[in-house]
């Protein structure tokens, strides 16, 4: 693996795996919902869908993709809060191809209005139908409380009122304004000749990126201070009440950030196991998003409404007791060995290792190495994880946000009970 930087502050990463048949080339421009300004909400999702929608040579989504075919090349795009990828999945026959097409997706996509309006009618589309599911409503209420006036709070497809008035023409200038070399990664995953690769890398992006034009490299949203917890409570008509119970954790750079892996699921067994002999119905999940230099974990719970204090009341007091007596080294060691097995599982795959290795990159300035992360999975120790634990889940910084039938929520109370 090997991690070159172009004079100009591109960046390229190499990770070579012989005999694979299968190249994935992955464009990151580090931009996502945390570039957009609060009126633009939802651009960076219309300018990932607007870049596989023609080029110059190419005009039009079919014929984009027919080209692609005919080189033996799968395109796909997508949007996170802090980056926009496109990837290129081909044969290492085609490596210079894949390279070729996406730096002709970059710097000569159409941006026209005809794609703009499709564009903008299938994100309406998609708006309205996640406004009627209820964990979307919840996601935007934390992101609102825990990055508050910040890009991170704006929801990937925007609003109805962004993207209504949203055109093609929005989706160039904001290309043009998160384009640039040092916001630039491109990632190659396969068995591939690293010097064709950099020299391909040289000719297709580097040559088009020197003519002139800002530099400057975007920042990550800054992190969280001082974050005080609450709760937000909305009445809406529901077969079962929504809950999510946040809290501020760690960033995407913590060298611990991997005992979340394994903490989620042994608070999740603690949880179910202290609602075992409740007779009403209810169903938890646990999920995590790491950032730069933010992160945020929730649990997001399903329960008959009649039951939601007494609901709540029980996961917050499961918290407290698992944070108070830590997590046994047992079950510290059965969940680490199963997330071993799940993390070598999804760097298998060459287009999920290409995205990584962008990220990497791109937040931390130095290529991902599968032994050095698998490594810092086995170095984790009991005590790591209980410190993390003890770090994440303070009830000061709790955050509750509850959708259904009416019902009273009082956030403090957990604090007067501590």
């Amino acid at each position: 693996m090997s991690l070159k930087i172009y004079p100009n502050g591109l960046r390229l990463s190499i990770i070579n795996r012989n005999q694979s048949k299968l190249v994935s080339v992955c464009l990151l421009i580090t931009s996502g919902t945390q570039s957009e300004k609060n009126y633009e909400a939802g651009v960076s999702e219309f300018m990932s869908r607007m870049l596989l929608m023609g080029t110059t040579k190419h005009p039009g989504r079919q014929g984009l993709l027919s080209y692609a075919k005919s080189l033996g090349i799968v395109l796909s795009s997508d949007n996170t809060s802090e980056g926009v990828y496109v990837y290129a999945q081909t044969t290492k026959e085609n490596v210079d191809s894949a390279i070729d097409l996406l730096s002709e997706i970059a710097f000569d996509s159409s941006f026209d209005i005809e794609g703009g309006d499709y564009v903008r009618n299938t994100m309406l589309a998609d708006i309205y139908k996640l406004q009627e599911n209820p964990s979307y409503i919840l996601e935007r209420y934390v992101n609102q409380a825990l990055f508050y006036r910040t890009g991170l709070a704006n929801p990937k497809f925007g609003t109805v009122t962004t993207i209504s008035r949203m055109t093609s023409g929005n989706a160039k200038e904001f290309l043009n304004r998160v384009l640039t070399p040092k916001n630039t990664v491109i990632s190659v995953v396969g068995d591939v000749d690293q010097e064709q690769v950099y020299e391909s890398v040289m000719k297709m992006f580097y040559s088009r990126f020197i003519d002139g034009g800002n530099y400057k490299k975007l920042k990550f949203v800054a992190p969280i201070e001082d974050f005080v917890g609450g709760e937000r409570t909305k009445n809406k008509k529901l077969n079962q009440s929504r809950i999510f119970i946040s809290f501020p954790c760690l960033s995407y750079k913590n060298p611990f950030k991997y005992a979340l892996d394994i903490i989620e699921p042994i608070l999740l067994k603690n949880i179910k196991a202290n609602l075992e002999e409740k007779h009403f119905f209810h169903s938890e999940t646990i999920t995590h998003d790491l950032y730069a230099n933010n992160g945020k974990i929730t649990i997001e719970g399903i329960v008959d409404y009649e039951k939601a204090n007494e609901y709540i009341d029980s996961i917050v007091s499961t918290i407290k007791v698992l944070v108070q007596n830590n997590i046994s080294a047992e079950d510290f060691e059965n969940e680490k060995r199963a997330f071993i097995v799940k993390f070598l599982l999804e760097n298998d795959s060459s287009t999920s290792l290409a995205e990584k290795a962008a990220r990497e990159v791109a937040i931390q300035k130095q290529s991902y190495s599968l032994a050095s992360e698998l490594l810092k999975v086995e170095l984790l120790t009991v005590g790591d994880a209980n410190k993390l634990l003890d770090e994440i889940f303070e009830i000061s910084k709790i955050y509750i946000v509850y959708l259904g039938s009416p019902i009273d929520i009082n956030s403090e109370k957990y604090l007067e009970t501590m």
